[in-house]
């Protein structure tokens, strides 16, 4: 004890050093370049920590394995895809504007060359981890469902739309965005759409989901 027998006082335990978004950032840019050049089960941490200028045991602590840090990167592709509806999200639109820049956001994402990277390397990694492809689900096709999903049930619980099944409704949706048309730039026989191609889509598509699902009130508006 003490001299004076005074109780030393309490000592609050220091607080760790905070993560450095920024190496966080470099982390999963060096992934995306790796497995995007050498495939999932090529590359190696000790690549992706020396293109990112971190050590192992950086990349280990903030993302585990390899798997992880592969399904931080599709999620990241994901936030890319859908960041232009996200940061309208608030702004005082109709229902058909929003859906529009989620379309845009999501047909900019399918049809571009770095998905069409990924899509390949998915095929070819899938067959030797099959756990792989519901993560990447998860993080990717079925984030965007949920998200797209929730967007529709707001609508409906405001009575802009008349649902059985959000989710369904969103896989509705997202087809008649989609159609064929990633298909046919994976088979060479069209190029990736421009920007003005991708907006005349995905705001044909929205004005033929809402002719299905709008309540008889809002089509008369």
């Amino acid at each position: 004890m003490p001299r004076g027998g005074k109780c030393a006082p309490d000592r609050k335990p220091r607080p760790g050093r905070p993560r450095d978004p920024a190496k966080r950032n470099a982390i999963l840019a060096a992934a995306r370049e790796a497995f995007l050049e050498r495939g999932l089960a090529a590359s190696t941490i000790e690549d992706i920590a020396q293109r990112a200028g971190v050590s192992k045991v950086t990349l280990y602590n903030r993302f585990g394995d390899k798997e992880t840090l592969f399904e931080a990167v599709m999620r990241g592709e994901l936030e890319r895809m859908t960041a232009a509806f996200d940061l309208s999200a608030d702004c005082d639109s109709t229902l058909e504007a929003r859906l529009n820049l989620f379309g845009e956001g999501l047909l900019q994402h399918l049809f571009s060359a770095d998905l069409l990277g990924f899509d390949r390397l998915l095929a070819s990694e899938i067959a030797q981890v099959p756990a792989l492809s519901e993560r990447f689900f998860r993080a990717g096709p079925g984030l965007c469902r949920q998200r797209l999903a929730g967007v529709l049930a707001d609508a409906a619980a405001r009575g802009e739309l008349v649902l059985d099944d959000a989710s369904q409704a969103a896989e509705d949706l997202m087809s008649l965005w989609r159609g064929l048309c990633d298909v046919e730039i994976k088979f060479g026989l069209v190029r990736s759409p421009d920007a003005g191609v991708i907006r005349r889509r995905a705001a044909h598509g929205t004005r033929l989901f809402l002719r299905a699902y709008q309540s008889s009130h809002q089509q008369e508006e």
